[in-house]
């Protein structure tokens, strides 16, 4: 898998370099109200639709104020360059009622980009700003915390094609900042997130061959998550702050649905204060409920998973887990927690050190009709803070341990992070 790897990430680095083979291509500027109380969303829009398709949408480095949902999802062979900023309204009334949905988990979202030879560069400093500290003090204020409806995503790549985005960066998203849905052969280069409160950082659905590189990512919920149908997907060189860690899931989620994860390399991550450094979560076989905070009752496996050349600093929990009892605060109750069909299956994790504050490398509760399986976990220092090693190997329906020895049963429980 790795070759093949190296060969996509060749082929992607070739077809979406950002030197414009076509210096006579149309320009657009977008040109900005310069005033939060002008919605600068209508002269966006006409910018793609004057030059989205062969031509060049340029953002100057000024502020841009989107105060209403923006939809470019035809785009063709253009480049979009962003200096600036675009910065969105906390006008949260308007958005519960008016964000677009993603196509999954009943999930919303401020903003779509889809299309086929897409290449946005930003430099390092065109900036996505969702005001997301309004967000964060009301959702605080709710009964229902987790997966508000109508609480956009801050960016929704949805079939977007062949492309490619460097050098953007993210703060205080309204949720989760990039959802990647039905879409197909990426590069997400050298992106920047900082958002203080329980946010993704990206997570992809129904897309495959996506390359994840060089990011950094402060949040408190997944790092990166994949969801339902993500294949061929590469994490690299990234580091990850506070949050959860790499997330497989949720999944399982939808009730009879055959959904998979497959073929994915992780390599080269740096981890500080992180729940975890790569953990797996699916919903048990009983229905509860419908998502975005119920579900359960999904089939399907996960497989073909390397993980290597982890370092950690400070983790907080079990290094590697595995939770197939998946409850979110405020749905209802989750019965059996050893009764997933949803598989988990020939997964290697090696060469992870560092220090943690846990003395459990593994937390592995698997489901008791669809047991993991052909699971590595090799080459680990973790160490506590007193220097002594990690070294608790927790396990409940695991078939063919490699490269570890269980030492204990696990805690059998329902988690929407990865322990009980």
């Amino acid at each position: 898998m790795a070759s093949s790897v190296l060969t996509i990430i060749a082929i992607l680095a070739c077809a979406f370099s950002f030197v414009d083979a076509n210096p006579n291509r149309k320009i657009c500027v977008v040109k900005g109200g310069q005033s939060k109380d002008i919605d600068d969303a209508p002269a966006i829009l006409h910018a793609f639709k004057e030059c989205g398709q062969h031509g060049k949408v340029l953002f100057n480095p000024q502020t841009y104020y989107v105060n209403s949902v923006m939809n470019v999802s035809w785009l063709k062979d253009v480049d979009i360059d962003i200096h600036g900023t675009l910065e969105w309204s906390t006008n949260i009334t308007y958005w519960l009622n008016n964000s677009m949905q993603v196509g999954y988990q009943n999930q919303s979202t401020a903003f779509i980009i889809g299309g086929d030879n897409v290449r946005i560069n930003a430099f390092g400093t065109g900036t996505f700003n969702g005001n997301g500290d309004d967000w964060y003090k009301w959702i605080r204020q709710q009964e229902n915390t987790s997966n508000y409806p109508g609480r956009p995503h801050a960016l929704t790549l949805s079939r977007l094609t062949n492309s490619a985005i460097h050098g953007l960066r993210f703060l205080r998203s309204q949720m989760w900042t990039m959802s990647i849905i039905h879409s197909h052969n990426l590069v997400l280069d050298s992106i920047f997130i900082n958002n203080t409160a329980n946010t993704d950082g990206a997570d992809t659905i129904y897309s495959s061959h996506v390359v994840f590189n060089n990011w950094t990512v402060y949040n408190g919920d997944d790092s990166i998550s994949l969801k339902a149908n993500s294949t061929d997907i590469t994490i690299r060189n990234c580091k990850f702050r506070n949050g959860l860690g790499i997330a497989i899931g949720s999944i399982g989620q939808y009730n009879d649905q055959f959904e998979t994860i497959e073929r994915v390399s992780v390599n080269n991550i740096d981890y500080e204060n992180t729940l975890h450094a790569f953990y797996v979560k699916t919903w048990t076989d009983d229905q509860n409920g419908y998502p975005p905070n119920g579900g359960g009752g999904g089939l399907g496996y996960l497989s073909g998973v390397e993980v290597t050349n982890l370092n950690a600093t400070g983790l907080r929990g079990a290094a590697f887990a595995v939770s197939q009892c998946t409850r979110f605060s405020g749905a209802p109750g989750v019965g059996n927690c050893t009764n997933s069909q949803f598989q988990i299956k020939n997964v290697a994790i090696k060469n992870l050190s560092g220090t943690t504050k846990s003395t459990r490398v593994a937390s592995l509760q698997c489901s008791a009709v669809a047991p993991c399986s052909n699971i590595t976990i090799a080459d680990v220092d973790l160490r506590l803070a007193n220097s002594t090693l990690a070294s608790d190997y927790l396990c409940g329906n695991l078939i063919n341990p490699m490269g570890f020895t269980c030492t204990g049963d696990v805690c059998v429980g329902g988690s929407a992070t990865g322990e009980c």
